[in-house]
């Protein structure tokens, strides 16, 4: 089974709601946590993660908190995924440390292959200025 890990959902959640409240708004990380229903063991590493991907700018101190480091139209659920997770490859074929003897003459490997550009041009496509506030659904 593909499946994103925990950690993503979170991190998509934590953009969700920065996106939602606009582009320059700052909120706290305990807002984000009640909102969003985050566990704070989980939020942490998030916060770290997408700030290092510059995704998220971090403001420490009692005025503190965070906000999208660039409008959300400009960040898809691609670049968060890959914040988190690091480069999509939904194949170990795909690793650098792969040694697989048919990897030049392997069909499942190519076909395999096109089902990842695929799912990388649709994470891509996706941005998180098209949720719709109220249902969640992606705007036309």
């Amino acid at each position: 089974m593909i499946r994103l890990n925990r950690e993503t959902d979170y991190s998509f959640r934590v953009v969700l709601c920065l996106a939602r409240a606009g582009d320059s708004v700052r909120l706290s990380t305990s807002q984000i946590q009640k909102e969003m229903h985050i566990p704070p063991s989980f939020l942490h590493r998030i916060i770290a993660s997408l700030g290092h991907s510059n995704i998220i700018l971090t403001f420490p101190g009692r005025e503190g908190g965070v906000q999208l480091a660039r409008p959300a139209s400009e960040i898809s659920l691609l670049d968060v995924y890959e914040a988190v997770e690091g480069p999509l490859q939904i194949s170990q074929c795909f690793s650098e440390e792969c040694d697989c003897p048919l990897e030049v003459t392997c069909p499942v490997q190519k076909s395999l292959r096109h089902i990842q550009k695929a799912v990388a041009r649709e994470f891509s496509s996706i941005h998180f200025d098209q949720f719709n506030p109220e249902t969640g659904l992606i705007l036309p």
